[in-house]
């Protein structure tokens, strides 16, 4: 199966706008990784601002190489995944997970509303979604210091 022919760009407000030949423009599009660690360059999903699937991109690779850019540029602005390299706390007392964390772009601290918000990926990895939807991922907990090995205890 093959990718319909798009492109996306930015308008004048900074929205990203999805353009396909034949069909209406549709601004304010969301474009979302559907496997972000496993499958990064593949099943990228574009999106209305409802959160409609309007297009899915099979594999970035398929793509023209102007189309491929503006897809990885788009990605770019709206997937940052911190790296959390130490867990501080988890205060689970309030029906919720208050999360106070150190990542490669510094400290930062985040609700988790749900315990399956807290996902086990391979190799021992975890991947964290928070209040928010922001995605964080946790190194596998073998390599992880002891302080953070004993707040995520709780999801071994």
């Amino acid at each position: 199966m093959s990718t319909p022919a798009f492109e996306i760009q930015t308008d004048a407000e900074g929205r990203l706008v999805l353009k396909r030949p034949g069909e209406a423009d549709v601004v304010d599009v969301r474009v979302r990784r559907a496997f972000p660690w496993s499958e990064p360059d593949s099943f990228i999903s574009i999106r209305g601002k409802e959160g409609k699937e309007l297009l899915l991109v099979e594999a970035l690779n398929q793509l023209e190489g102007h189309v491929a850019q503006q897809v990885r540029s788009a990605l770019g602005k709206s997937c940052f995944i911190p790296l959390i390299s130490r867990v501080v706390s988890i205060d689970m007392r309030f029906g919720y997970q208050q999360w106070s964390v150190e990542t490669a772009a510094g400290p930062a601290e985040f609700r988790v509303q749900e315990r399956e918000d807290v996902r086990f990926l391979s190799e021992g990895r975890f991947a964290v979604k928070d209040a928010d939807g922001n995605l964080y991922e946790i190194p596998p907990t073998t390599s992880a210091e002891a302080g953070s090995r004993k707040a995520l205890s709780v999801f071994l």
